[in-house]
């Protein structure tokens, strides 16, 4: 028997990275330094069909500390669990051991640990035993990569006891940015009053059914051999509150371009709104189908628009989309020029590299 050895635990960042950078893992303290986690294990007597799932770790807090790695035995890369005050549990959190009679472990959380979260867990010894994390969710122009809580992926094994638990977490959102290519020698083009929305509510905005508002779903098997280390995301629709004025669905318009310090052209005077993003929900876990979307706008002192095909705006979790509009010389006309989709990959073989439209 294998001498105890304590659980420690590690957070790789699954944001986006800007293309066409590289896209390389970091650790999830660039973003955020708790995360939350559970952990299950089972010890049926036939490995190969893991059932009857054990509680050990019942939504533990986990904390990044500077300076810190190697301090304590559960602490290999800084993350720490053990003596960490948790305001959900009843007792402190102690260390947990590696149990090398166990048939399988499974660990999953999200991040940060402070979170709004709610759980649910169907009930022990079902077929479709299941834990459930819901996270409410309310689309902003002002949202950032830290607005919305990342959620890991399911770190599941049947042999790997000893190592470090390292936990690999993604947005739950979709990320858009749009911009501009102007001619080549052209020194200034002012473009004003754009919009970027969905062109079947061009006419009226106010009818646009777009989903807003709702509470985003992650669910992780606790029972038999998971496919996917990708939990399953689904989305549920918030009625709106009486008097709160927030509507579930509305219009979402897009009005800021993407731009950096150093183009050469800028129509974005705000320099605090330079690398603008928008953070979206993620319609494929609505589901939801968005339109063609149409951009208009004054170029020049003449008004233009282009379309982008509805087949090119059905946005998914994990995925960020840059839409790319070209300006012709004639400088009064806008052309919808290339589209580059990315979804966050672990490791340093990306297929795609930012000009593409992967697993589209």
């Amino acid at each position: 028997m294998p001498e105890s050895k304590g659980i420690a635990f590690g957070g790789n960042n699954g944001t986006w990275q800007d293309a066409p950078t590289s896209r390389a893992t970091s650790g999830l303290e660039s973003l955020f330094n708790t995360f939350c986690v559970w952990r299950y294990k089972t010890t049926a007597t036939d490995a190969a069909v893991p059932s009857s799932p054990q509680l050990v770790m019942d939504g533990y807090k986990v904390e990044f500390n500077t300076g810190s790695t190697g301090t304590t035995a559960t602490n290999t890369t800084g993350w720490e669990y053990v003596g960490i005050n948790n305001p959900n549990l009843s007792s402190a959190q102690t260390i947990k051991y590696w149990d090398y009679s166990a048939t399988s472990y499974r660990f999953f959380g999200y991040s940060p640990f402070e979170a709004k979260a709610t759980t649910s867990k169907s009930a022990t010894g079902t077929a479709n035993d299941k834990k459930t994390i819901s996270f409410p969710f309310a689309y902003s122009d002002n949202a950032t990569v830290k607005s919305i809580p990342y959620i890991s992926e399911l770190w599941f094994s049947k042999e790997s006891y000893g190592n470090c638990v390292t936990l690999t977490f993604a947005p739950l959102i979709a990320k858009v940015r749009f911009k501009f290519s102007y001619p080549e020698g052209a020194d200034a083009v002012v473009i004003k009053d754009i919009q970027f929305r969905d062109s079947r509510f061009l006419a009226d905005p106010t009818t646009a059914t777009t989903p807003l508002r709702g509470t985003i779903t992650a669910t992780y098997p606790l029972q038999g051999i998971p496919t996917s280390s990708s939990p399953t995301l689904s989305w549920t629709t918030t009625d709106t509150a009486e008097g709160s004025g927030a509507s579930s669905t509305g219009p979402l318009i897009l009005t800021i371009p993407y731009e950096e310090e150093g183009d050469r052209i800028h129509n974005v005077s705000d320099k605090s709104l330079y690398g603008k993003w928008y953070y979206v929900p993620p319609f494929n876990a609505i589901p939801y189908s968005q339109g063609a979307y149409t951009i208009t706008a004054n170029i020049d002192g003449r008004y233009a628009s282009a379309t982008v095909p509805e087949e090119f705006m059905q946005w998914k979790a994990g995925y960020q989309y840059t839409y790319i509009f070209k300006i012709t010389e004639a400088g009064t006309v806008i052309n919808f020029s290339d589209l580059l989709v990315e979804k966050w990959l672990t490791g340093s073989n990306i297929d795609n590299n930012g000009s593409g439209t992967e697993d589209w």
